[in-house]
């Protein structure tokens, strides 16, 4: 799996269309979200389809059956694809990051914070504590 020449671009682009969808379990969730993004930049889907779900309850189902946790599932799909884990110091802008808040969630990174749906559209996320940053080699 490689990003696109033009990824930075269709990283923005990515992030302008999706600014103000709602958060929406299983269309416009946090792993959705994320699939969508790095799909924009890698015109690959990242997120097995596995991991799909449509509600919150076959979410975490789906979750459990196919990794155990999510960060274990996002790790996963990662290492299947060759996306590979690098210190969570040298985050950089279009890659994938897995934190911590009330549970684990996922998102894209601009570089310095998470971008990841909320109810009312894309919201950045500082100070969360990150678990995990996997990045996507450049094409």
């Amino acid at each position: 799996m490689k990003k696109k020449d033009d990824w930075q671009l269709l990283f923005d682009e990515f992030i302008e269309t999706n600014r103000v969808k709602g958060l929406k379990c299983g269309s416009c969730d946090v792993c959705k979200l994320s699939k969508a993004g790095i799909k924009a930049i890698t015109g690959e889907d990242l997120i097995p389809k596995e991991l799909s779900w449509k509600n919150e309850k076959e979410a975490m189902k789906s979750i459990k059956k196919y990794g155990g946790t999510l960060a274990k599932s996002i790790a996963k799909a990662c290492k299947i694809k060759g996306v590979v884990e690098i210190d969570k110091a040298y985050m950089q802008k279009g890659d994938l990051v897995v934190y911590k808040e009330e549970s684990e969630l996922v998102g894209i990174t601009d570089g310095c914070k998470v971008i990841t749906p909320t109810d009312g559209g894309l919201a950045i996320k500082q100070n969360v504590e990150i678990l995990s940053v996997w990045r996507i080699s450049n094409g």
